[in-house]
């Protein structure tokens, strides 16, 4: 019997005495090519070549035996030089490979959702202080961005005429108090196209490295799931069952421990297929939907053709 064995220094065969009889070391350039491999315990080029050499043979990456694997170290530990380099080498590797295109996006959108907890945060402070201000502005503007707009740029005076408001309940500030407001609606506006430059950047990301995706989920809805996968990686991986309850992780852990109602869908409620739906109708439309976004995301990871034209057509066809 002989052992076949594999790490970041190179495979090695290792005859019934447990010595090396054959060896290949592995160089910069083949680490590049296999570190994904070894990473994953799958089966090295080189190994294959050993396997159709030799008859009688064990892989130890497959098949663990520790007392053997404590026997062949001792040899192996000659290469102490090499392991050291070829790991630090393989580091860089992996750290370069986990700045991907769907990494960067998964960013983005995190970047987009801290900028909006951010304006909702402030947008609501400005209207506490608008309440002091002019109260009545407050109430006849719901929207942040267009009363952050108003007060930025506008006196008491002219939004009172503006709005015709007769008598306000609010006061007049000092000129120090007035500049203070203003430049918190400032602030808002300029998160606001914050927002909008990375919402811009986003999309663009989101053709370029995942098309079908993001023409069958919208950027923003296909962002959030990679975010929440982890990456376009992981979420090949996920059945259509996972990928419609991303997002709904803590409705379903209050399913499993507490009883309660089991969630139908995640972040792909904001699809306009379930957001214009019917509630009876959702939990369908929310198993359909997440079948046809788990088949672009496999396209697109294994870079195949463009689907998400015929996708996004059987869904019209099933639902109109």
């Amino acid at each position: 019997m002989m052992y076949l064995y594999s790490n970041i220094v190179g495979t090695f065969v290792f005859n019934q005495n447990l010595r090396i009889r054959e060896k290949v070391l592995f160089s910069k350039k083949d680490l590049s090519k296999i570190y994904l491999l070894l990473f994953e315990n799958e089966e090295l080029p080189s190994e294959k070549v050993f396997l159709t050499k030799f008859k009688n043979i064990k892989n130890l990456r497959k098949d663990f035996d520790l007392d053997v694997y404590e026997n062949i170290s001792k040899e192996i530990d000659q290469f102490q030089d090499k392991f050291y380099y070829n790991n630090l080498y393989m580091t860089m590797l992996q750290i370069a490979d986990a700045a991907k295109d769907d990494q960067i996006i998964v960013q983005t959108i995190g970047s987009i959702n801290e900028l909006n907890k951010s304006i909702n945060l402030l947008s609501k402070r400005l209207r506490e202080w608008t309440g002091y201000y002019l109260p009545e502005l407050g109430h006849q503007v719901t929207d942040h961005k267009v009363l952050a707009q108003l007060i930025s740029s506008k006196s008491r005076d002219e939004l009172i005429l503006e709005f015709k408001i007769v008598v306000s309940m609010g006061r007049a500030f000092e000129k120090s108090d007035a500049n203070a407001i203003k430049s918190l609606g400032s602030t808002i506006l300029d998160l606001f196209k914050q927002k909008e430059s990375k919402e811009i950047y986003l999309e663009k990301n989101m053709i370029k490295t995942c098309l079908n995706l993001h023409d069958v989920a919208g950027s923003l809805i296909g962002a959030k799931l990679l975010a929440i996968a982890g990456s376009l990686r992981k979420m090949v991986m996920m059945p259509s069952s996972t990928i419609q309850l991303l997002g709904a992780e803590k409705a379903l852990f209050m399913h499993m421990t507490k009883g309660t109602k089991s969630p139908k869908h995640g972040v792909i409620i904001e699809h306009q297929l379930l957001a214009t739906s019917k509630a009876s109708e959702r939990g369908k439309r929310a198993r359909a939907l997440a079948d046809k976004i788990g088949l672009a995301v496999k396209v697109d990871f294994f870079k195949g053709k463009y689907v998400a034209d015929r996708l996004n057509k059987e869904l019209k066809e099933r639902f109109s």
